[in-house]
């Protein structure tokens, strides 16, 4: 071993220049950095996007072909699979150095099983969950039905039975793929009965599986499920972990504090609740409190409007917010804020239609239709309709009217006299339930903007990087010098822009929507940039894309999008507008609230743009045009 501390300095001195060359060399070898997919990634696809980047002026291949690279080092490919194991070598050259990666991806099979020998995919026989049936006697056939299928060797002769059964066929619906529906009958008592299904081969040969999910049948009656309390925060987020969603999966309503269901049966981990004859959805069983027998019958009292409010005084600048910290996370609206109050700081005051149920608190949806001209509660499981005495008069009520549409589900329709954009939320507050409006702001002709709290949210941050970032900077880095930019350019025009994060912090979705309810914001604008899904060929796929929820968003969210075609036309022109769309940052209704997809990581065009400073001012210009575009458009219309 060599002492250096015994060698002359000149000694030493020649051992490090003779060490440079190595050195040199061992940093200069280039690297290849694979933005997507991770290592291992399965995909069900026959190809995938492979983007990444080398460094600037170095060449690349992968798997020993030659492929495209930018000046920037920029690759986004569209790369072809093979069934099983894809190990991809990527090698990159730079100044005669080498730099290489292997990038393991998996395609699995996705097409019919062989015909010969015989066989049962067993992974894929449902049903995969139990089902239970407690009040079969008022259940229509389809909430009695339970799907039935498996994938197996096609061309087959397949059936099932139920317990000791008889055997039913099942239908082959595609090339291996057999499906049917079991309907229990009203008088089966089952209990933990088994789902066995068989088919028979092209050469006779039989074989068999078992479904998971077992069958039980009691007819004990319908219990209570009531949303515990503290469950449900603030006024208008629609939490998607609270969601109660039809049979198939979908989105139906968002339940309240207290909110009662008459539980009919379970499937899997989820209780079916009735909400009228026919009308069945599922929830999460730990959100409820669950107790035997049906809940007592709701009965509709007179609707009455509250009285309004004196208009507060304008509220004083507001102090810097500070920044959020990481999770966990104190909530800035508690649980239980009183329903549908908004904070004092909302222009104009509300307007609060009131409906007395006699202490029940039925499930419901509300709706916005007619371009935000008409606000629709649908109340489900009303003994008696709500009474309407006449008139209801208010300056921003046309008309009011509740009628029964089918057994056991009621309407209760408020026309206004302008379409509403700026906010509203139904709540329990004591015995009643509260549809709340928010009434238009007063405007100053000179600067719309001012005084309008407007929470702009830099997507993602902290341990959630949002998208690839081929060039080495995700996301989350790419969306907050634009949101602050954003925010600044409002401030210049007398708004009060809040920041939901100003660092690169953890922050939960649903906080970014309590932190605009705390504010009592006016408009809430989400700033991400776009990404595929496995499947879709990045090719030409481009451009600006504006979501939202509610009709009430529609105006800003349209303004935002032209402003950003007009400034950024390289972008391409996008897919525009989405309305309807089921995002935590859009489901929110006590302000307009919206998310802005400025361009796509998966297009090295758009990809470019945002990562330029240029760029990325441009795209802060763009939206807070928009948004100051909406104002002024709402002056021109009042």
């Amino acid at each position: 071993m060599l002492d250096l501390a015994m060698l002359p300095r000149r000694a030493l001195l020649t051992l490090a220049l003779l060490a440079v060359p190595a050195l040199t060399a061992a940093r200069a070898a280039p690297e290849v950095f694979v933005a997507y997919p991770p290592e291992g990634h399965r995909v069900t696809f026959d190809h995938v996007l492979l983007e990444g980047s080398v460094p600037p002026g170095a060449g690349l291949r992968v798997s020993g072909q030659p492929v495209s690279v930018g000046a920037d080092g920029l690759f986004i490919l569209w790369w072809p699979l093979r069934v099983g194991t894809n190990d991809l070598r990527l090698v990159t050259t730079l100044n005669g150095q080498t730099g290489t990666r292997t990038l393991r991806v998996i395609r699995t099979a996705t097409g019919p099983l062989p015909a010969t020998p015989t066989t049962i995919d067993r992974k894929s026989v449902a049903p995969g969950v139990a089902y239970e049936f407690w009040d079969t006697a008022r259940d229509s056939p389809d909430e009695r039905a339970v799907p039935v299928s498996f994938r197996g060797s096609p061309g087959g002769r397949a059936a099932f039975r139920v317990g000791s059964g008889p055997w039913t066929p099942l239908r082959e619906v595609g090339p291996g793929r057999y499906e049917t529906e079991y309907v229990v009958p009203v008088a089966a008592r089952l209990e933990e009965a088994a789902v066995t299904v068989s088919l028979t081969g092209r050469g006779g040969r039989v074989v068999t599986a078992t479904a998971p999910g077992r069958l039980t049948s009691t007819g004990e009656g319908p219990r209570t499920g009531t949303q515990r309390p503290g469950t449900v925060r603030g006024l208008g987020l629609n939490e998607g972990s609270n969601a109660v969603t039809t049979l198939e999966g979908k989105p139906f309503l968002y339940p309240r504090d207290g909110m009662t269901f008459t539980l009919v049966g379970r499937v899997g981990e989820d209780v079916r609740a009735r909400l009228a004859p026919g009308v069945s959805v599922l929830i999460t069983e730990r959100q409820l409190d669950v107790t035997d027998g049906a809940p007592a019958p709701a009965l509709g009292g007179e609707v009455t409007l509250d009285p309004a409010p004196a208009e507060a005084a304008p509220p004083p600048p507001a102090a810097p917010v500070p920044l959020l910290p990481a999770l966990p996370f104190t909530p800035l609206v508690p649980a239980n804020t009183p329903n549908g109050v908004f904070p004092p700081a909302a222009p104009g005051g509300a307007l609060r239609l009131r409906l007395p149920l006699s202490g029940a608190r039925v499930p419901f949806t509300v709706a916005q239709e007619g371009e935000g001209r008409r606000l629709t509660l649908t109340l489900y499981g009303l003994g008696t309709p709500p009474i309407l005495p006449a008139p209801l008069t208010d300056p921003l009520v046309a008309r009011v009217t509740a009628e029964p549409v089918a057994l056991g589900v009621t309407r209760l329709s408020l026309d206004l006299t302008a379409p509403q954009l700026w906010g509203f939320t139904a709540n329990y507050d004591g015995d009643d339930l509260l549809l709340t409006v928010r009434r238009p702001p007063t405007l100053d002709p000179a600067r719309p903007l001012a005084g309008r709290v407007i929470v702009v949210d830099p997507g993602h941050g902290g341990t959630q990087f949002g998208g690839a970032g081929s060039l080495r900077v995700p996301e989350k880095d790419l969306t907050l010098p634009v949101a602050r930019r954003v925010a600044e350019l409002l401030r210049a025009q007398g708004a009060d822009a809040v920041l939901t994060r100003d660092a690169d912090v953890t922050l939960g979705l649903y906080e970014r929507d309590l932190l605009a309810e705390a504010r009592g914001a006016d408009l809430l604008v989400s700033i991400h940039a776009n990404a595929l899904p496995d499947g879709r060929d990045p090719r030409g796929i481009r451009g600006p894309e504006v979501y939202f929820t509610h009709p009430q968003a529609q105006a800003p969210a349209a303004a935002i999008l032209a402003a950003l075609r007009r400034t950024l036309p390289d972008l391409g022109p996008g897919q525009g507008l989405k309305p309807g769309a089921d995002l935590a940052l859009t489901r929110p209704t006590t302000q307009p609230s919206l998310l802005v997809e400025t361009a796509y990581l998966t297009d090295p065009g758009n990809l470019r743009v945002l990562m330029d400073p240029g760029g990325r001012e441009r795209f802060a210009q763009a939206i807070s045009a928009g948004i100051a575009d909406f104002y002024t458009a709402e002056l021109k219309e009042d």
